[in-house]
């Protein structure tokens, strides 16, 4: 199963999401989802990003990949986007905000996140 992740950058900070309390499991991520079979990661992140937030976005490039824990073969693609409009509609998450790499520590990030978290400001790619 491969897993896309959206970071969004603006004015020195990215954007997360919590997932809704019926979503397990909750906790602060990069928005995204599934690939879903005759998708390309790309197409996928777009049209997982329109169904949670209501947005359009674009794909800039890919950043890094890590395991998903517990599921063996299983990775977590994360891309930067940008987001085409600032009018986010949730659908998926309960909340999201925009934070400064170095409060990214004080979320509880699933753990996925975190470790691409670890990965990326490794290559200062969050900021």
């Amino acid at each position: 199963m491969i897993v896309v992740a959206a970071v969004f950058k603006k004015a020195g900070r990215v954007l997360l999401a919590e997932r809704n309390d019926g979503i397990s499991p909750t906790g602060w991520e990069f928005p995204g989802g599934k690939v879903e079979p005759g998708e390309t990661p790309e197409q996928a992140l777009a049209r997982e990003i329109r169904e949670e937030m209501g947005v359009d976005i674009s794909v800039i490039r890919f950043l890094e990949a890590v395991h998903l824990p517990g599921a063996p073969g299983s990775r977590l693609m994360a891309f930067e986007a940008r987001l085409e409009s600032e009018e986010i509609s949730l659908t998926s998450h309960r909340r999201y905000a925009w934070v400064e790499p170095g409060e990214l520590e004080n979320f509880r990030l699933l753990p996925a996140d975190r470790e691409l978290v670890r990965k990326l400001a490794a290559r200062d790619l969050l900021g």
